[in-house]
């Protein structure tokens, strides 16, 4: 995307900010108010032990701030499209995207940034690197931690891409279109206090549980390459998939006006 393209985008997603201003106060205080009571969740999970299931204090404050960094950073950057997309399928109004010389995927996916998301967004990314200082790390770690943060936050979008197209075939797809959500919150927590069998769905199925783990592994100098190389394999994979189910969408909506 070009800087031009980009310096609007920008400019709309502040003024729809500036026009809900109410809307927009109350998204980013209910964003840091969770995010604060995840934080304090741990210092009372670890107040009568040092380790739970091998992960410290420190390892379990910086899993919910990554957790926390990677969700905003998807509502941030897709959580406004996604929104609007669905509306925009259910309300019959995709025509004149379509009709536009563009790739109407990426159109929809890079149609807007929520402005109080991002913010949310700062305040996560400050204390994950508050809870960072505690570790001896060498660069390399720090350069597979990002990586993992960005595929992690990738893989969300595609589940959750995935989840709005449903609504080309199925109007009334409100508990499909959460499933994403409920998923990224439930994998927000250390991979071990799981059962092996939601382990192994949650990590070589939908690997969300392993995207959200991953990051605080690195930094735990426990990285397993395997992981992230299925990671991105899966994003790639889930890139031709959505792009498949999105093209079939189309077809459909197509045929239905």
């Amino acid at each position: 995307m070009s800087f031009a393209l980009w310096k609007k985008l920008v400019s709309h997603s502040i003024q729809e900010v500036l026009i809900n201003r109410q809307t927009a106060v109350i998204t980013f205080v209910l964003g840091s108010l969770f995010f604060t009571l995840e934080i304090i969740a741990g210092f009372v999970f670890f107040e009568y032990t040092d380790t739970l299931l091998g992960f410290t204090k420190q390892d379990y404050l910086l899993l919910v701030a990554t957790s926390s960094t990677i969700t905003f950073l998807y509502q941030t950057l897709f959580v406004v499209s996604h929104e609007h997309l669905a509306e925009t399928i259910l309300e019959g109004e995709l025509d004149a995207t379509l009709l536009k010389p563009v790739d109407s995927f990426w159109y929809f996916v890079l149609y807007r940034l929520d402005i109080p998301s991002f913010c949310d967004l700062i305040i996560s990314v400050v204390a994950q690197i508050y809870f960072l200082s505690s570790y001896k790390l060498e660069w390399l770690q720090l350069v597979f931690f990002v990586i993992s943060i960005l595929l992690a936050t990738y893989l969300l979008f595609l589940l959750n891409q995935l989840a709005v197209s449903i609504v080309f075939w199925k109007d009334n797809a409100n508990s499909i279109l959460g499933l994403p959500e409920y998923l990224m919150e439930f994998s927000s927590r250390p991979l071990t206090i799981y059962p092996s069998s939601v382990r192994f769905i949650l990590t070589w199925g939908v690997p969300i549980l392993i995207s959200t783990n991953l990051p605080v592994l690195i930094v735990k100098g426990k990285l397993d390459i395997v992981y992230l190389v299925f990671l991105i394999i899966m994003d790639v994979l889930g890139t031709f998939v959505a792009r498949w189910v999105w093209k079939k969408g189309v077809v459909r909506y197509h045929s239905a006006n």
